[in-house]
């Protein structure tokens, strides 16, 4: 993952601080290379873009496409075979934030104890979950969870969900993470943790609870507060 805070307070204002998590897919190194560049380009193009007559929003679609097209000439066009990564990512300004997403990698809200699911898994099964064939914790232990349906460099372009102007409240707290957290771990038992603890002593035990449950597959999680 990557966090990315600018210099300067102009630019802070006009683009915020970036966050990126990914999870690469396709083989170890593929995976790894591809996860690594979505993170670099994406800030790269992110703050290089913030004195041109374009949006916070527009930018962050524009660095996440061009992101794609990068990892899928560099990697997965045949030089290491198939690879791909998921990202997750949120730019955040002093009120509210702008989400884009591709892949099963997750935001979540934390409010007033409530933990809520910001994006929607680009996958087969949470397809499925959001035409009713299945619930949420049927989804959890299906056979085809891994299958993913959208991810970056897998093709040549990617149309990523983009939320904007989400509403940052005082004592909100943004949870990013990859499915090897909220598939061992769950649900109320995050927001649990989240809810409970600073950013720091959160992603720590939810490394710790996955851990726990028998979790295998790498494990990121990065945890934003806003205030105290």
């Amino acid at each position: 993952y990557g966090v990315f805070d600018p210099e300067t307070d102009e630019v802070r204002r006009s683009r915020g601080v970036l966050v990126v998590v990914t999870d690469g897919m396709g083989g170890h190194f593929s995976g790894e290379e591809a996860s690594r560049m979505v993170v670099e380009v994406m800030g790269d193009i992110y703050y290089a873009k913030a004195e041109k007559d374009k949006g916070a929003v527009e930018t962050l679609d524009m660095a996440f496409r061009e992101a794609n097209r990068r990892v899928f000439d560099h990697v997965g066009n045949g030089r290491s075979g198939t690879a791909g990564t998921t990202c997750t990512s949120v730019a955040l300004f002093d009120d509210h934030y702008n989400i884009a997403h591709a892949g099963d990698s997750r935001a979540y809200r934390v409010r007033g104890g409530k933990i809520e699911q910001l994006t929607d898994d680009h996958s087969l099964v949470g397809e499925m979950v959001q035409k009713g064939l299945i619930d949420r914790e049927e989804a959890v232990r299906h056979p085809r969870r891994n299958v993913l349906t959208r991810a970056v460099g897998l093709r040549h372009e990617v149309s990523p969900d983009i939320h904007e102007g989400i509403a940052f409240r005082d004592g909100d707290k943004i949870l990013l993470c990859s499915d090897g957290l909220f598939s061992m771990v769950p649900e109320v038992e995050i927001g649990d943790i989240v809810g409970r603890n600073d950013p720091k002593k959160a992603c720590e035990e939810l490394i710790d609870s996955a851990l726990s449950y028998g979790g295998e597959d790498n494990v990121t999680a990065v945890v934003i507060q806003k205030g105290k």
